[in-house]
């Protein structure tokens, strides 16, 4: 008896610190620029929204946002803009994914049009009608201007 209490408890703790590594069934979100990786967030109830800087993104630059509910995309998704006082400055709506890994895509142009004067600092916002209320995904910080990429 003493025997099957043991293993019992060596199996339970050996599948607590397998599944303490992994991150299957969480939400997560990938920001692509022109198809380069330059942000992936897991999203934890303690963590802070982490930020990213398109200043040096050129007008045709585009931006992507893959987002993974539970290893499921969400339905009416939505990208906004919004200044740090929450104020909406823009927002894209996006058609229902028909497949896995469909990116939202937004120009850093339309972006980086919308830098306020008294702030460099903007939110990128997703929701969908499973995330009604929203998830900030990230701080976009702007310090610089626009730039024509060379050619």
């Amino acid at each position: 008896m003493k025997q099957i209490i043991i293993k019992r408890l060596v199996w339970i703790a050996l599948c607590a610190t397998l599944f303490s590594f992994s991150k299957i069934g969480g939400e997560s979100y990938t920001i692509h620029l022109n198809d380069k990786l330059i942000l992936q967030h897991y999203v934890a109830s303690k963590t802070t929204a982490p930020s990213f800087s398109l200043d040096r993104a050129a007008p045709t630059d585009q931006l992507s946002i893959y987002y993974n509910e539970c290893g499921q995309i969400g339905k009416e998704r939505s990208l906004t803009i919004k200044d740090e006082k929450d104020n909406v400055l823009k927002e894209w709506r996006f058609a229902n994914a028909t497949s896995e890994h469909t990116p939202m895509t937004c120009m850093a142009k339309d972006i980086l049009a919308l830098k306020q004067k008294d702030s460099n600092k903007l939110k990128l916002v997703y929701s969908t009608r499973e995330l009604s209320k929203g998830r900030m995904l990230a701080t976009i910080v702007l310090t610089g201007e626009l730039k024509a990429r060379n050619q």
